[in-house]
């Protein structure tokens, strides 16, 4: 090999040096060379970006604008593969389709944007199993009971069956139909007919038949250890401790009525008009009276909340322990609703879902669907929507740009749906081929 030779082999190298160092350090501080041609040499480099990527759970494949992402052999021998949690650098800026995949779960997109010399957070990926659902009991079709936190019981009131959520195994009732189930705040007792029962043993802690057939439309009030009922045209109070029975109201027409908080709430007519009416349990007084629209009228209630429904009219008025005015809120039309905390609120109408918040008074949209809506369930913790018409059940991530629904399950009849206290299993009511009944899917 002459000099001349070895001359330009040296300043070949010293050149390729020279561009690998210009290279590697503009990689290492972050910015890329633009691939545009013909090339703006005003705009030859420009600043990278980072996406930091996490899920739930974790270990899912990685892919941006169908490319699965892929560590260099140089960085890490013996795994290729970029699996989440992960921070990927240098990305150039721009707007990406990222794809999660994991076997076992529902792939999941998301449109992200990465910007020049930022972090790109995406920490909200969750993936739901993709399992087949598991029957826990045969029945008819009916509205399903559950107890406070959806955690040990459930009762299908028609067939007359309790089911033991932590063992699955059923025990029957002495009663069946499709009448209301009363639980206790530790979710193992029910006032259900005229009966007190301990679903533990199965033993009957209170019974109310020695009232005679006129005693109807029970209601227990735990806490002052009372059970209310109407007979005669009148409003009764039975002591559960010493059985001592005695009339609380009477005089009125009392198309409904609860107890709560040592206050008494009824709705009366008089003279083809309709009266929200609220008085001391205790004394009887009447602390207030409000007007109402002719309608239908029940009342329900959960640990936080009171609210009264005129089914007529599709109107839900959410009611407060504050007597003097006792309607907080009201909404129309609504199909069904749930209170996840004493403050907020969603119901659907049939074809929408909303949300309320009555601290703030905000009121949101959160889905529109073209199929009736036969039930609903959110983790509000983590933002993700379950809903279900009468053969598919869905669930939405909110925390998603483009909130594209994944199919869980298409069977028939399905209703009665319900999140499980860890959020982690929906019970639903459903006929899957031959068999109709209550089933649970697994989440995550």
């Amino acid at each position: 090999m002459n000099k001349k030779i070895r001359d330009t082999l040296f300043i070949f190298f010293i050149i390729i040096f020279v561009i690998t160092t210009v290279l590697v350090s503009l990689y290492a501080a972050g910015y890329s060379i633009r691939r545009n041609w013909p090339p703006r040499f005003g705009q030859l480099i420009e600043r990278t970006g980072m996406l930091i990527l996490d899920s739930e759970p974790d270990s899912a494949n990685i892919f941006l604008n169908g490319e699965k992402q892929r560590r260099s052999w140089l960085l890490d021998i013996g795994r290729d593969e970029i699996t989440t949690p992960t921070k990927i650098k240098n990305l150039v800026p721009g707007e990406y389709t990222l794809r999660l995949e994991k076997e076992g779960y529902w792939p999941l997109e998301k449109k992200i944007k990465i910007e020049s010399g930022q972090a790109t957070f995406a920490e909200d990926f969750i993936l739901f199993r993709r399992t087949t659902p598991s029957n826990i009991a045969i029945c008819a079709p009916q509205e399903i009971s559950f107890g406070p936190e959806k955690r040990n019981f459930l009762v299908l009131p028609s067939d007359g069956l309790v089911i033991n959520l932590k063992t699955e195994t059923s025990s029957t009732l002495t009663d069946k139909g499709a009448m209301p189930v009363q639980w206790s705040q530790n979710g193992t007792q029910i006032l259900f007919s005229d009966k007190l029962i301990n679903l533990n043993g199965g033993s009957t802690n209170f019974d109310l038949s020695p009232l005679g057939d006129s005693a109807s439309n029970f209601f227990w009030d735990e806490s002052s250890k009372k059970i209310y009922y109407q007979s005669g045209g009148a409003i009764n109070c039975i002591v559960t401790d010493d059985k001592v029975a005695s009339t609380v109201l009477s005089g009125g027409t009392y198309v409904a009525y609860t107890v709560r908080n040592g206050l008494l709430y009824t709705i009366e007519t008089e003279s083809d008009k309709s009266y929200l009416r609220v008085y001391d349990a205790n004394t009887s007084l009447l602390r207030s009276s409000s007007d109402l629209p002719a309608g239908d009228y029940i009342f329900r209630q959960t640990e936080t909340n009171l609210d009264l429904y005129d089914k007529r009219q599709q109107s839900l008025y959410a009611l407060s322990d504050y007597a003097q005015q006792p309607i907080v809120k009201q909404i129309k039309p609504v199909s069904s609703w749930q209170w996840l905390s004493d403050k907020f609120l969603i119901w659907h109408n049939g074809f929408e879902i909303y949300s309320l918040d009555l601290e703030s008074g905000r009121q949101d949209l959160l889905i529109r669907v073209s199929e009736e809506l036969t039930g609903l369930a959110w983790n509000r913790s983590k933002n993700y929507l379950i809903y279900s018409s009468a053969n598919q059940i869905q669930i939405v991530n909110l925390n998603l740009e483009i909130k594209t629904p994944i199919s869980l399950l298409q069977a028939d009849n399905i209703g009665s749906l319900s999140l499980d206290e860890r959020n982690q299993i929906i019970y639903f009511y459903a006929k899957i081929g031959e068999e109709a009944g209550v089933y649970k899917l697994q989440l995550q």
